[in-house]
C-alpha cells in the first residue's frame, strides 16, 4: 500500500506494474490489498499468484514471464521511491549506451545514509573463503552524486535490463536460493557477454532492506548464505585469486572484471 502510494504522489514512470505473491497463504490477502489499492491511487496492476513459495529467482523469474515491456526493472516491494525520474534515468541509461547490459540504482537507508551504490568482492575466511560481495560506503553520508557510474555488479532490489536480454540469460539462476547471490550472477552473466554494469547515483530510492527476514541470527539463513556461496565460487571464483603472501595486510584481493 505504502509502495503503490509513492507511486501515485510521484508519477509511475512504468508502462505495467506486475507484483508476483510467493507466499501462497496471503493469496487472499494480496487480492484485498490490490483491490483496495487501486480504489484510493487508481494505478493499474496485475498479480502472479504462485502455488507454492518457490524462492527468490523463481519469483522474479515468473515475473519476467509475464512482462510485455521492451524493458524489464526488478524491484522488491520494500523499495520506496521518493522523486519521480528514477526509472526514466536508468532505461535512458540502456537506451543511450548499447553496451551497457544492466543498469541499477543507489539505495538508501530510511535516514538517507548509503546502502547501495554498487558491489565490489573479496573473499572473507570466516565464511569459508568464498568471494562475497562487498557495498562500499555502506551507512556512511551519500556523497554527492556523479550520475552514472561503472560497477562490478548491482543489486537485484531494483535493477533494469533489456527484457530481450533476460530472456536470453534465462533471468535469475534459481540454483541459488534465498537472495543472496542472483543479482551478483546474473550481473556477472552480462558481463560474460561484453555489456556493462553500472549505478545511476541520481536514482535515488529508499530500501527497507530485510527486514521481512526477520532477526540476522537465524542460522538458517546463514547455511544457506554459505550454500550459495559455494554455488558463486564454483562459477566464478576463478575471477578471485587467493590473497598471496606478499598480499599486504588488510588488502583486498580482488580482480575486477574488463
Amino acid at each position: 500500500m505504502y509502495q503503490c502510494a509513492l507511486f501515485s504522489e510521484h508519477g509511475l514512470p512504468a508502462d505495467e506494474l506486475v507484483y508476483v505473491l510467493d507466499d501462497p497463504p496471503k493469496r487472499q490477502a494480496l487480492m484485498d490489498l490490490a483491490q483496495s489499492a487501486y480504489r484510493r491511487f487508481g494505478i493499474p496492476m496485475r498479480l502472479v499468484l504462485l502455488p507454492e513459495n518457490l524462492g527468490y529467482a523463481p519469483a522474479n523469474n515468473a515475473g519476467l514471464a509475464h512482462s510485455r515491456g521492451e524493458y524489464i526493472c526488478y524491484l522488491n516491494s520494500d523499495v520506496m521511491p521518493h522523486e519521480p525520474r528514477w526509472l526514466d534515468l536508468l532505461t535512458g541509461a540502456l537506451e543511450a549506451d548499447p553496451g551497457l547490459g544492466i543498469a541499477g540504482a543507489l539505495l538508501t537507508f530510511e535516514d538517507g545514509t548509503l546502502q547501495h551504490g554498487g558491489m565490489t568482492f573479496k573473499r572473507l575466511p570466516q565464511l569459508g573463503g568464498f568471494p562475497y560481495a562487498m557495498h562500499p560506503g555502506k551507512g556512511r553520508i551519500r556523497p554527492p552524486s556523479r550520475g552514472l557510474q561503472p560497477a562490478e555488479a548491482v543489486t537485484g532490489a531494483c535493477t533494469v535490463l533489456r527484457r530481450d536480454l533476460a530472456n536470453e540469460l534465462g533471468g535469475f539462476d534459481e540454483d541459488y536460493v534465498v537472495g543472496d547471490f542472483e543479482d551478483a550472477d546474473l550481473c556477472f552473466r552480462i558481463r560474460a557477454r561484453g555489456l556493462g554494469c553500472a549505478v545511476h547515483e541520481d536514482a535515488i530510492l529508499w530500501h527497507l532492506e530485510r527486514q521481512s527476514q526477520g532477526s540476522s541470527g537465524n542460522f538458517w539463513r546463514h547455511n544457506l548464505t554459505l550454500v550459495n556461496g559455494w554455488s558463486f565460487a564454483r562459477r566464478w571464483g576463478h575471477l578471485f585469486p587467493e590473497a598471496s603472501p606478499s598480499t599486504p595486510p588488510g588488502a583486498d584481493a580482488v580482480l575486477r572484471l574488463s
